[in-house]
């Protein structure tokens, strides 16, 4: 099936006990315009017997991913990123009385994730929706970059780079997905895994 889209992103922070994996305090990072996911997998570790490759073993190692969401709100990042957020209080010239700051210092805690999006496939001229959940994640502060508004409107998004990992269950699963003939049935099968029940 050739790719032909991609949407909603969630995020849920990832526990563990003993070696069961769970996942509490999810949501929904935004609409997203791009994902990429690259996997490393282990060298190649072959056994050799009567002169050729008997035997030959690869595994996963690692991998990162990399989200481009429309946007990046205050409390998608605070989530995700383990950091304060702190009333502004009063400044003279400020009127917006409501306004909370983000704090980026050295209590900064990064939590470990639970992520999942959906990929729009296309083959025969019907529609399938991949719903893909890594199990194990840890965001990277995003960078800063903008660019000055000319004749017209440059969109700019924010970029978000993960690390990619093997999950404490029995196995170590790293990544789990399923294919449906909806959206809705995609989305649905990602908020299960990652616990989120409230709407998003």
């Amino acid at each position: 099936m050739a790719t032909i889209g991609v949407s909603k992103p969630y995020y849920a922070v990832y526990g563990v006990t003993g070696n069961v994996v769970s996942y509490s305090n999810g949501g929904k990072l935004g609409k997203l315009t791009e994902v990429n996911l690259e996997i490393e997998t282990s060298e190649d570790n072959n056994l050799y017997a009567d002169n050729a490759i008997a035997e030959t073993d690869r595994t996963f190692s690692n991998g990162s991913l990399t989200l481009t969401p429309d946007d990046l709100s205050q409390e998608v990042s605070k989530a995700i990123l383990g950091l304060k957020e702190e009333a502004v209080g009063t400044i003279e010239g400020i009127q917006d009385t409501e306004v909370k700051e983000l704090i980026y210092d050295d209590t900064q805690v990064t939590p470990y994730l639970g992520i999942g999006f959906i990929v729009k496939k296309r083959k025969g001229g019907l529609d399938r929706w991949r719903a893909v959940v890594l199990t194990k994640c840890m965001f990277a502060v995003p960078s800063d970059a903008a660019t000055t508004q000319g004749d017209s409107i440059e969109w700019q998004v924010p970029e978000l780079s993960a690390t990619v990992m093997r999950d404490d269950s029995e196995n170590h699963m790293w990544k789990r997905e399923a294919v449906f003939t909806t959206e809705a049935q995609a989305e649905v099968y990602i908020k299960n895994r990652l616990n989120i029940t409230e709407a998003a």
